[in-house]
């Protein structure tokens, strides 16, 4: 099955000369008619060790692009000499054979170390810099990197980093609202535009992301072991009215499931993808074009 990506950044400008549709717009428009995407957590890592793919690796890349998974999270950190990197802990020991913080270590040092399965063994693969995790699914999947703490200070050199790979539109930046403002004032100083995917919980909060960043896609925050509440349902109905693609973490309940996404939800992030995309494929949120196989 070939994935399909992307839907940021898709405009058309009058007077411009007819193409084919991108492959962003077909996703919307798959999206749009009821395909449910999946957003693999850290890349997927159930069978890490079988797949020789530990998370946030380069050689995840190829296992989830395989899979049929839509989108690959991952996280961003920062070395001391100022390179992003795929580093989800705040400390090395889990994910690597060493030890420490990622932003006291240079580049060399972290690409000394071995990246760990989740079962604490070790792999061949090295810790990622975000560009070649980027540069590995280019033109194949879409990525969606957390801003880890710290890094919301180098927006700047994160969104020109997006800008030279020419993956504006197959890269969206997923943060909290603490960040709304940064990010506002640097768009507004002229800094260069990526799309990010704001957390939010209130409807004040969502058409606060609508009216400053008019956004392809949002993430409704749910918590796990945590019912959809009222208001929950709300944000979800007014994003979809207004054209947003709306993504739910998606726990262990396949009921929550099916309730999300018969209320517009389009994007599952999870820790099982492999389970989900059997789910949506037996429930029928996987049909149309390039997304049956």
């Amino acid at each position: 099955m070939k994935t399909l990506i992307v839907f940021v950044g898709m405009f058309v400008f009058a007077g411009a000369v007819q193409t084919a549709p991108s492959a962003s717009e077909k996703v919307l428009g798959a999206t749009k008619n009821g395909v449910v995407l999946i957003a693999a957590h850290r890349g997927g890592y159930t069978d890490d060790v079988a797949d020789q793919a530990p998370e946030n690796s380069v050689a995840n890349v190829a296992v989830a692009i395989h899979k049929g998974y839509d989108v690959f999270e991952t996280d961003i950190q920062r070395t001391s000499d100022g390179v992003f990197v795929a580093v989800h802990d705040p400390t090395l020991e889990r994910e690597t054979d060493g030890s420490g913080e990622a932003k006291d270590l240079t580049l060399a040092q972290l690409k000394s170390l071995k990246k760990r399965y989740r079962d604490g063994t070790l792999s061949g693969e090295r810790v990622a810099t975000l560009e070649e995790l980027l540069l590995a699914g280019k033109g194949k999947i879409l990525f969606k990197p957390d801003l880890k703490p710290g890094v919301i200070d180098h927006f700047d050199q994160l969104a020109r980093l997006i800008k030279k790979l020419g993956m504006q539109d197959q890269v969206f930046i997923r943060t909290g609202m603490e960040n709304f403002k940064v990010i506002q004032a640097y768009f507004e100083g002229g800094g260069v535009k990526v799309e990010v995917m704001f957390k939010v919980k209130k409807l004040k909060q969502l058409k606060s992301v609508i009216k400053t960043f008019h956004p392809k896609t949002v993430q409704v925050d749910l918590r796990e072991g945590e019912g959809i509440s009222n208001e929950r349902k709300a944000v979800i109905r007014e994003a979809v009215r207004s054209g947003l693609l709306v993504e739910t973490h998606a726990y262990k309940d396949s009921t929550q499931w099916a309730e999300l996404a018969d209320l517009g939800v389009r994007m599952f992030h999870t820790k099982k993808p492999d389970v989900m995309l059997v789910y949506l494929k037996d429930n029928g949120w996987r049909k149309g074009e390039k997304f049956e196989g």
